[in-house]
């Protein structure tokens, strides 16, 4: 949904248009989405004309064209960062957490923090992580899920560059994690059943190890930072290949280191 709406914002800037989504919306339950035309009736949008891209995971110059008397609806995963670049300062406004949920965060980071008796939140480093497996695991579609090897790489890199590290960890299989962490390592591990908890405590680390998945995307994206990914999350030849570009330049996002 994040991808969807990032992409209509984009493309609506672009263009001088205007983004609807609905009140009871997940998106606005959770974000604040200030320059978004919030409607308690999107009936309307029914009425739009549809316009699909070629690969879900790849940018496509051809959905744009279209002129801004016309009422559209872009679909469907749009997953590139491509569709928002150019508008990026103006997402992240949209994407703030509402004050609830940002609290809540706070206070696990805060809480976080104080365990390890380390210092303040200005004395350590804090390295959100976010481990997709399960449905993925054995897949037929075609998904690579991150390596062991990527996990320890990944670590070993901010170790290595800072200090006072601590990572703070969400995943679905807390067991494999907890197998595949390298050992002395300051580890706290996420009991949080709420996903917008999960992803507005992790977006206020310093920065972020990514897996596969959407989460770990905007994980990365709303935290800033440094952001490593496991380069490989298609396996060759298969239906989810085709969804990428040739270097998968299209999806992951400029800067971000991959291993």
């Amino acid at each position: 949904m994040m991808f969807q709406l990032a992409a209509h914002f984009g493309v609506a800037m672009s263009k001088g248009m205007r983004v609807i989504i609905a009140n009871n919306s997940e998106l606005n339950r959770v974000f604040k989405l200030e320059d978004i035309d919030i409607r308690n009736n999107i009936d309307i949008c029914k009425t739009f004309i549809s316009r699909g891209e070629k690969q879900n995971c790849a940018y496509d110059k051809n959905i744009l064209n279209f002129n801004n008397s016309q009422n559209i609806r872009l679909g469907q995963y749009l997953q590139s960062w491509k569709y928002f670049y150019d508008f990026r300062s103006q997402l992240r406004k949209q994407f703030t957490f509402r004050d609830l949920l940002l609290q809540e965060a706070k206070s696990k980071i805060v809480q976080t923090v104080k365990r390890f008796n380390i210092g303040s939140t200005r004395d350590v480093t804090l390295v959100g992580v976010h481990v997709r497996r399960g449905d993925m695991v054995n897949h037929k579609f075609g998904y690579n899920i991150a390596t062991p090897e990527y996990l320890t790489k990944a670590v070993q890199y901010y170790k290595s560059k800072y200090k006072n590290v601590i990572f703070i960890i969400a995943s679905q299989d807390i067991p494999w994690t907890k197998t595949n962490m390298p050992n002395n390592t300051n580890v706290e591990y996420l009991n949080i059943p709420k996903r917008e908890i999960i992803v507005a405590t992790l977006s206020l680390c310093n920065h972020t190890i990514t897996t596969v998945g959407s989460f770990s995307w905007w994980i990365g994206w709303l935290t800033g930072g440094e952001v490593t990914y496991f380069k490989w999350p298609a396996k060759e030849g298969s239906g989810l290949r085709k969804q990428y570009s040739k270097d998968f330049s299209d999806f992951y996002y400029p800067g971000w280191i991959g291993m």
